[in-house]
């Protein structure tokens, strides 16, 4: 009886479990990013990761590509004519709408007053379509936004480590940004 159970052990022992394979998720390694200095004939300067490329086009607007992220951060330039309260409006309600499927809003101000530089960026915790956004304004004749976008279906948890990666160099843009 004793000989049964212990090869009834073993049969039942033998049985492999099949489960399914998990999703994995690419790990990023990131290297310490080095800054270059972009001056262009737009009226405004800052320094971007040289990892990364810009391109401007005939309206000032700039496209920063991480392509090694599949990431890119799209600059808007916009001309302040006694609007600046619309404009402000326009962008709040795009962080409104781009708001929807968060389940938090983490917000950075940055003031230089000697610069004549406010600015104020908003990192979005949760599925958005614009991870991060952000202005950039002298309050009297310049206005620039810029918008996060990976080009990938939005999934916070896999994108973590890329947003934080871009959120720093977006940090910097801010604090090194500068009027002509």
């Amino acid at each position: 009886m004793f000989r049964l159970l212990i090869i009834l052990f073993i049969l039942i022992g033998c049985e492999e479990f099949h489960l399914p394979k998990q999703k994995a998720y690419l790990a990023h390694q990131f290297s310490l990013p080095n800054y270059e200095m972009i001056l262009d004939k737009c009226g405004y300067s800052f320094v971007i990761n040289s990892d990364s490329k810009i391109s401007f086009d005939s309206n000032c607007n700039a496209k920063i590509n991480y392509d090694f992220l599949k990431a890119d951060i799209f600059i808007s330039n916009i001309k302040i004519k006694n609007n600046l309260e619309l404009i402000r409006y326009d962008f709040n309600q795009k962080i409104s709408d781009n708001s929807s499927l968060v389940s938090s809003i983490n917000t950075s101000e940055f003031n230089n007053i000697d610069q004549n530089i406010f600015a104020l960026s908003y990192s979005f915790v949760g599925e958005a379509p614009s991870n991060i956004q952000f202005y950039v304004t002298d309050s009297i004749s310049n206005f620039l936004t810029g918008s996060l976008y990976f080009n990938s279906k939005p999934n916070y948890d896999s994108l973590l480590p890329s947003i934080s990666y871009v959120k720093n160099d977006i940090k910097k843009i801010i604090e090194t940004f500068q009027w002509k």
